[in-house]
């Protein structure tokens, strides 16, 4: 495969609705501390690749973006909403398409798989490994959070997170999701399996400070 990593011109227009606008993204508005702790997760995942070259699937804020290409890396961006300037527009569901023989040595895919039916999940993991060796994906993890803290003393303060997933609801398209990891038909279990049909997982794990996001850090089988 030639792992060329330059940029072309965007191919196809979509039929798809941009389901997000641009301004949705303002800082003050978009990033609290569950998500900012996330953002840490995505690029302390990556950098420990060491890699050369990353892909941002969903510029979002491109937060993640700027601080990795502040370490060195070069930094890739592909989104459906061409406002937000990505180095390649299209479709995720269209991704091999777009990218054609680009390749990475990372692809950083957070928060975007749900905004597509779950039928085209797979398609889409398939697609994503013809373009690097290894891809960081975190999907929403539904459930009920419960987070409070006790001062007792001479011990530390005891913080307490209970989440209870809410395997029992049926999820219904929101606008923007058409499904959640952790609701009816849409196990842990099941999006895990689904995922070894195409790489290694090698890390799983709920963010600490935000458990509606969870990671999957995957390699090539």
């Amino acid at each position: 495969m030639n792992r060329n990593t330059t940029p072309p011109s965007p191919l196809r227009s979509d039929s798809r609705s941009v389901q997000v606008a641009a301004s949705h993204y303002q800082f003050q508005e978009y990033v609290d501390n569950g998500r900012w702790n996330s953002y840490w997760h995505q690029i302390t995942e990556t950098l420990a690749f060491a890699p050369k070259t990353v892909l941002i699937v969903g510029v979002g804020d491109n937060i993640v973006g700027k601080m990795l290409a502040e370490q060195g890396v070069q930094v890739y961006t592909f989104d459906f909403d061409k406002e937000l300037h990505p180095d390649f527009a299209g479709d995720v569901a269209d991704i091999d398409d777009v990218l054609q023989d680009n390749y990475f040595d990372v692809i950083v895919c957070c928060q975007v798989l749900e905004h597509l039916p779950y039928d085209r999940f797979e398609d889409i993991l398939q697609q994503l490994r013809l373009h690097a060796r290894n891809v960081i994906i975190s999907l929403p993890y539904s459930g009920i959070k419960y987070k409070f803290e006790i001062k007792l003393p001479v011990i530390k303060t005891l913080k307490v997170n209970l989440y209870i997933h809410k395997f029992f609801r049926k999820y219904l398209f929101d606008g923007q999701h058409y499904w959640e990891t952790g609701t009816k038909g849409y196990s842990k279990k099941r999006v895990t399996k689904s995922m070894k049909k195409f790489f290694t997982v090698k890390k799983r794990f709920i963010a600490p400070n935000n458990l509606y996001h969870l990671f999957f850090v995957l390699t090539e089988k």
